[in-house]
């Protein structure tokens, strides 16, 4: 009896050794015509935001994965692609079905966010730059992280790395410094903000920037700040011949960019009609 039990262990053993050397991309297992897959959204942009429904057409056990960077694919045009941010593994006996949920993000930041049980297909790998930060975001348990969601978009469509935001500073410098090493751009010394829909899509267009110009004064003089367009034209006026004692100072602006092109800026500060101190702003 001893015997018996000791094999069946070392059998159930085996299997797990075999289904662990045997893994199967799910993209892999459905163009082989394996598996039968319904890939649906659960409405959201961050989080659990996929329900995949998985059927083992075949007549052998099957160790599935939904690798990290993988990006479903929404198949109604104007709702955003999904980009997988933990993997998943499953396994299926001969003819089984299982259902799971997927942490996933939104990819495409113009879209809408994908309603509930919107359909998707199994999709490709997404590029090697959305993969490493899917796998960032894995690491670093940022899978229901809003900061997250806006580094993807930095990402997927160089949203500016300024838009990455939250209530946690600590992870918002984290991620906009993974994002900066990721791209190759810098980080800005100002914030971005993007319209946003009902839906949460970000709808493209930049509405306000905000930022803290620091200057200082080694002698009592006035001051004027202002931004400027790339043609030298004033399009906001920060403050005006304002009395400075001499000494260090920050400007908290606000810079309303709702009506106004996409372009390179100017916030400059100018004392005696001179231009003492300039700072650049893109969006």
């Amino acid at each position: 009896m001893k015997f018996i039990n000791f094999f069946l262990v070392a059998s159930a053993i085996s299997v797990d050794v075999v289904y662990a050397g045997n893994t199967m991309s799910i993209e892999d297992a459905a163009k082989k015509g394996l598996v039968k897959l319904t890939i649906k959204g659960k409405g959201g942009y961050t989080g659990k935001v996929i329900e995949m429904k998985v059927q083992n057409l075949s007549n052998e056990s099957l160790c599935l994965k939904v690798e990290t960077g993988r990006r479903f694919d929404s198949k109604i045009d104007t709702q955003q692609d999904i980009l997988v941010t933990k993997e998943e593994n499953m396994m299926l006996a001969a003819k089984q079905q299982k259902t799971c949920d997927v942490f996933g993000m939104c990819c495409q930041a113009n879209n809408s966010s994908p309603a509930a049980n919107s359909i998707f297909n199994v999709g490709k790998m997404a590029d090697s730059s959305l993969i490493k930060l899917a796998m960032f975001i894995d690491k670093n348990n940022y899978h229901t992280d809003y900061s997250a969601q806006q580094a993807v978009w930095s990402v997927s469509d160089n949203n500016s790395i300024g838009s990455i935001d939250g209530a946690k500073d600590e992870d918002v410098k984290k991620l906009r410094n993974y994002v900066s090493q990721l791209t190759g751009r810098p980080i800005p010394l100002y914030n971005v903000h993007y319209k946003q829909q009902d839906d949460m899509s970000v709808a493209g267009r930049v509405v306000n920037i905000d930022g803290v110009f620091k200057y200082e004064l080694n002698i009592d003089n006035k001051v004027t700040i202002a931004i400027y367009n790339s043609e030298g034209k004033i399009v906001q006026l920060l403050i005006q011949n304002q009395p400075h004692e001499d000494g260090e100072y920050k400007l908290f602006y606000t810079f309303n960019t709702s009506k106004l092109p996409s372009g390179t800026y100017y916030a400059r500060m100018s004392t005696d009609g001179a231009v003492v101190k300039e700072e650049k702003i893109d969006f």
